[in-house]
């Protein structure tokens, strides 16, 4: 062992120097380099796996929430379809409804119509049978211009418009 120690000039002092310097220097990166790394990269390694467990809720929830959406979507279609369906009777019934309103007014309006062409056949009759009386009078009155006097032309007129009317009833 000597001859090794003579061969690489091995001193013992020396070494005992160097292994506490490598000692200290060991300790001092340990302490101020090693050791605050290590608890660095175990705070990092601990944010990286929040932030992966947060973005795996994240995902999560943006799931649910597009299923929501979707729901949400299906519920408007449905409540849109329902209301276009209600529209769609609705204006069936208003058709019907307009429909029915315009056969009751052509039906009252052919009833004015007929009511107003009876009055006015009633009153051209009533006209006509004057005019045809008058006709008679006159016609008479020349026949019997002569023999018949007032009192009789009066009966004869009376009796007449009797007889008229008579046939009107």
């Amino acid at each position: 062992m000597d001859e090794l120690i003579r061969t690489f000039h091995i001193d013992w002092k020396l070494l005992i120097a160097q292994l506490v310097n490598f000692a200290v220097v060991l300790w001092v990166l340990y302490r101020f380099a090693i050791k605050p790394l290590s608890k660095a990269m175990d705070k990092r390694s601990k944010e990286i796996a929040k932030s992966l467990e947060d973005a795996k809720k994240i995902e999560t929830n943006l799931m649910m929430a597009e299923e929501e959406r979707e729901k949400k979507i299906q519920a408007a279609k449905q409540e849109a379809h329902q209301i276009i369906e209600q529209a769609q009777a609705q204006g069936s019934r208003q058709a019907q409804e307009m429909l029915e309103q315009a056969k009751a007014d052509v039906g009252r309006v052919v009833t004015e119509a007929k009511n107003q062409i009876k009055s006015e056949k009633e009153t051209m009759l009533r006209e006509v049978k004057t005019e045809v009386a008058e006709l008679v009078v006159k016609s008479t009155r020349k026949i019997l211009a002569e023999t018949v006097d007032n009192k009789i032309d009066s009966k004869l007129i009376e009796q007449t418009l009797i007889e008229i009317k008579n046939k009107e009833s």
